[in-house]
């Protein structure tokens, strides 16, 4: 029981070191706490955390929260910082009630559900009718260096967190559209912190999470790669006219009703056609 106990002490402790260092940790919850503003008063859902600090400085912000983690590695996590009200998702239906949120976070794991518009029903349902959604995804961009590099490191060695896939604003929009009024859509974290974090998560999906050693490795890592993130985050200022490599959107419920474009009798959405009329 000690063992189990020092076990998850480590964890936590690497957990906050971790979102200490990362400062695309630190982007996303900073983000995401401007655009929720207080949350006292309010029973309030997290989905996906990297980190179970990110949870647990939510939970500072007010009201009662409640975690749900797409991995057993992220729920131990979100266990040891957050304790209590932590659910482990196994497929795409949540346990909740109808109606039972004020406000649901996204912080990852929407690229990863093939139906991305039924997680977002899903969303839709546990909220409350004047409920809020934020959603955090990886930006699409049609050219990307990182991009570039993620494909290029992947060729030395399989690595799991490098594996890039997200959307552009209007296919953002376009899964929120049915059920939700988009507020506000901005981007965040721009090419030189995207390009340290490449290296970083490089050497880190190359240590065997189940060595002993294995926290002392992780935290050397984010140690050495501190001071180069937080370079990398001053010399992201002089990109600020450039778009960043995250996306964090805030939508209000509304009555789920699909709002699927109008299709043409050749088959071509009205869009398509614009566009094909323009080109020639």
């Amino acid at each position: 029981m000690m063992r189990e106990d020092r076990a998850a002490n480590m964890g936590m402790d690497t957990g906050i070191f971790q979102f200490r260092h990362s400062v695309p940790l630190r982007m996303r919850l900073h983000e995401t706490i401007k655009i929720a503003g207080s949350t006292a008063g309010l029973t309030c859902l997290d989905i996906g955390s990297p980190n179970g600090a990110l949870s647990a400085f939510l939970r500072k912000q007010g009201g009662r929260w409640h975690s749900a983690a797409l991995t057993e590695e992220a729920e131990a996590s979100l266990q040891a910082a957050v304790e209590d009200n932590v659910h482990g998702l196994t497929d795409r239906t949540m346990p909740f009630k109808r109606k039972s949120f004020d406000l649901v976070v996204v912080f990852d794991g929407l690229e990863g559900f093939h139906a991305d518009e039924d997680f977002i029903e899903e969303c839709h349902r546990i909220l409350k009718p004047d409920g809020r959604l934020i959603v955090n995804v990886h930006h699409e961009k049609p050219v990307s260096l990182v991009r570039g590099l993620c494909s290029m490191l992947r060729t030395f060695r399989e690595s799991p967190g490098l594996v890039y896939t997200g959307y552009s604003e209007s296919q953002l929009f376009s899964i929120l559209k049915h059920g939700f009024d988009v507020h506000t859509m901005r981007s965040y974290s721009r090419f030189f912190v995207e390009f340290i974090d490449c290296i970083v998560t490089f050497i880190l999906d190359g240590i065997p999470r189940d060595l002993p050693e294995a926290p002392r490795a992780v935290r050397r890592a984010y140690l050495v790669a501190s001071p180069f993130y937080w370079l990398a985050s001053q010399l992201d200022i002089l990109l600020f006219f450039t778009r960043g490599h995250s996306l964090v959107a805030t939508a209000q419920r509304r009555a789920w009703r699909p709002r699927n474009a109008p299709i043409l009798v050749d088959g071509r959405s009205i869009t398509e056609a614009v566009l094909s009329k323009a080109a020639n």
